[in-house]
């Protein structure tokens, strides 16, 4: 599941349920938070993930949540992304979260990791994956880093990403924050890129790709084995594929085939 924002919302309880349900998951649910995105931060012990943690305890006691929470912080020293004895705790939960931060740190100390490697094993085995906005991004063949462009004024590029759908979904790019609209005088669309920049960013990338723009408050849910995803939430999934591009709204499904 690839959450455009919302995840601590009532909408993004209601969604995280219907994916929990979905998947036949019964009480107890071992729900395990990977810290990735925000280990960069001074209060990456008590930011992002810990208000996750306390989510997933008080908004979903009728699953009796047994959460482990995931300390690989960054992919070398202490809370490794390689330590075995912090990250082989993946292959144990049913639900695995990993969310908001910085799309490019995420990428630069989870991909090639032990971490990844047991997230595809896990996932391959059956684990629920719910990625909230940086790690959704991460986790596609090229990611915008948002941080770097948007904050540090670098120039438009992409990296590469972790690419872990390639298998089901080739060549994948994901843009959560797709319709955002913070921006007070000027453009926070597509990601806080605005339009007219984005537009550019599409010209750097290679032909084949398939791109997933995922609305504010909203997730799609991607069923590998199908091929085929659905819309949850209160906005839309833009898939363009080949300069075009097909909007799907909430509750519609789609296929990748």
């Amino acid at each position: 599941m690839l959450f455009g924002s919302g995840e601590l919302s009532p909408t993004g309880r209601r969604i995280h349920e219907v994916v929990m349900n979905k998947a036949g998951l019964t009480a107890p649910v071992a729900v395990g938070i990977l810290e990735t995105p925000t280990g960069f931060e001074v209060n990456a012990l008590h930011g992002w993930p810990e208000r996750m943690d306390e989510f997933f305890k008080t908004k979903f006691t009728n699953y009796k949540p047994e959460i482990t929470r995931i300390r690989a912080w960054r992919s070398d020293g202490e809370n490794s992304t390689n330590d075995s004895s912090i990250v082989d705790p993946i292959l144990q939960q049913d639900y695995l979260y990993c969310g908001a931060g910085s799309p490019g740190y995420t990428v630069r100390h989870l991909k090639g990791s032990r971490a990844a490697g047991n997230i595809e094993r896990a996932f391959r085995k059956g684990m629920t994956v719910c990625l909230g906005s940086a790690t959704a991004m991460a986790v596609g063949a090229y990611v915008l880093p948002v941080y770097e462009i948007f904050k540090v004024g670098e120039e438009l590029h992409w990296i590469e990403g972790i690419n872990l759908f390639n298998e089901w979904i080739p060549h994948v790019v994901i843009i959560p924050h797709w319709n955002n609209q913070e921006g007070e005088d000027f453009d926070t669309t597509r990601c806080y890129m605005g339009v007219d920049r984005f537009n550019l960013l599409v010209k750097l990338l290679p032909r084949g790709i398939t791109m997933l723009g995922i609305d504010e408050q909203t997730a799609c849910v991607i069923d590998v084995t199908t091929h085929e995803a659905e819309v949850l939430g209160v906005g839309c999934v833009h898939l363009i594929k080949g300069g075009r591009e097909t909007i799907i709204q909430p509750e519609g499904k789609f296929s990748f085939g």
